[in-house]
């Protein structure tokens, strides 16, 4: 009498069935998710909303289309006017940062903080560059622009990815520091 298989079935055919499985199913290889994610974080909403006047919070919380992670906040953050004391940054679930603020808001002024090269999105590390929240104290926000060009100072060619700031006249510890 010959030996059966599992359940009744021919030893040959299990053997086969087994090393098929063994062999078939394990492949070693790259994923293929689809395109690269080239596009940078986008934010959809914050709050209070950018461009606030009469601004009272003591927090603002920015939120963004896709998983976000921040990258060395205190070397990237600029707020303008400087505050007393810098506010805390930290992000507030996988698509949100929290700005907490640390000092009092003068009255009748527009901040600005441009966050944006602090903020990637989690898969690729694409930058959110020129990501900036407005809002004013006041009850308007200044629409004071200043344009032109920084070149280089020795040779007169234009240069890239500068950031210009206005200072007031009376202020220079912040400018050195």
């Amino acid at each position: 009498m010959r030996p059966a298989g599992i359940a009744g079935l021919n030893p040959s055919v299990v053997l086969l069935a087994t090393a098929l499985l063994a062999f078939g199913c394990a492949q070693v290889g790259d994923l293929s998710g689809g395109p690269r994610d080239e596009a940078p974080p986008r934010l959809i909403a914050a709050e209070p909303p950018n461009g606030s006047v009469h601004f009272g919070a003591d927090r603002i919380v920015l939120r963004f289309d896709e998983r976000i992670t921040l990258d060395r906040v205190r070397d990237r953050l600029l707020v303008s006017p400087p505050l007393d004391a810098p506010p805390d940054v930290r992000l507030a679930g996988p698509r949100n940062v929290l700005i907490a603020l640390n000092a009092p808001l003068r009255p009748g002024t527009t901040y600005s903080f441009a966050i944006g090269e602090a903020v990637k999105d989690l898969t690729e590390g694409n930058i959110a560059a020129g990501l900036t929240y407005v809002m004013s104290t006041g009850s308007a926000l200044d629409s004071n622009m200043v344009g032109g060009l920084v070149v280089d100072a020795f040779d007169g060619t234009p240069e890239k990815d500068v950031l210009v700031v206005l200072y007031h006249h009376e202020d220079t510890a912040t400018i050195r520091t």
